[in-house]
């Protein structure tokens, strides 16, 4: 399990998070959902030691790895996929995937594995990431992140600026994963596809965890939703 237990994090001596709990599951998937500055991707960077945690602890199957270098994480097995994507544009879809495989180990059967899941690549891997679509340059981010096999997948909004189709493909993949057992924290804008793919939700607020439900509840109210993030379900 990825436990998340009282952390505060800063930008330089400006506290973003404070005394932050969550617990993210093996095969689950948990929804973060906030406005903007709520804290959402600070608690991502601070679980990848992007953001220094000032107090508090990350723990990856009770073995503490905040306060390790940013550099180290994957190696726990946590992948990555940061708002913006943040590929290599000058380097080939093979190259991009390659930093991945880094940690695994460059299995074939991992590349098969991630390949299966985004076939859409195959046919791209020496092409330059740069000049690909932003669904396509989505699809390698995810792929990349994959690409180490993690236990679990940290997503900062994955669907930000995608076709529906695109979206639709990264929703797909988000709950086979689920069934291959890896537990996914998932950052995203799109309520009905956080939703649809979690089996809870967390709400963040100036850096405070305000409140937890799962989605069956917040179709039947919705106030939460509308409190802590100003929409409506659909129900």
């Amino acid at each position: 399990m990825l436990k998340i237990k009282n952390i505060s994090s800063c930008y330089a001596k400006v506290k973003v998070l404070n005394d932050v709990s969550l617990e993210v599951k093996e095969g689950q998937i948990l929804g973060l959902l906030g406005r903007n500055g709520a804290g959402k991707s600070t608690l991502l960077k601070s679980i990848m030691g992007l953001v220094e945690v000032v107090s508090g602890n990350v723990s990856l199957d009770d073995e503490i790895i905040s306060g390790k270098k940013a550099e180290e994480i994957p190696y726990y097995g946590i992948g990555y996929v940061p708002q913006g994507r943040r590929l290599f544009p000058e380097l080939m879809v093979e190259e991009n995937l390659k930093m991945g495989l880094l940690v695994s180990g460059y299995s074939a059967d991992v590349l098969d594995w991630v390949l299966s899941l985004f076939p859409a690549l195959k046919s791209r891997m020496k092409q330059k990431s740069g000049t690909l679509s932003g669904g396509e340059q989505q699809m390698v981010a995810t792929a990349r992140a994959l690409c180490i096999k993690p236990k679990y997948l940290l997503m900062d909004e994955p669907s930000e600026g995608l076709m529906p189709s695109i979206i639709e493909t990264i929703l797909e993949t988000l709950e086979k994963l689920k069934t291959e057992n890896v537990g996914i924290l998932l950052v995203e804008q799109k309520i009905e596809g956080i939703l649809r793919v979690s089996d809870s939700i967390a709400f963040i607020e100036n850096g405070f965890i305000r409140a937890e439900s799962d989605p069956q509840k917040l179709k039947k109210n919705p106030d939460p939703l509308e409190k802590y993030v100003g929409v409506k379900a659909r129900k």
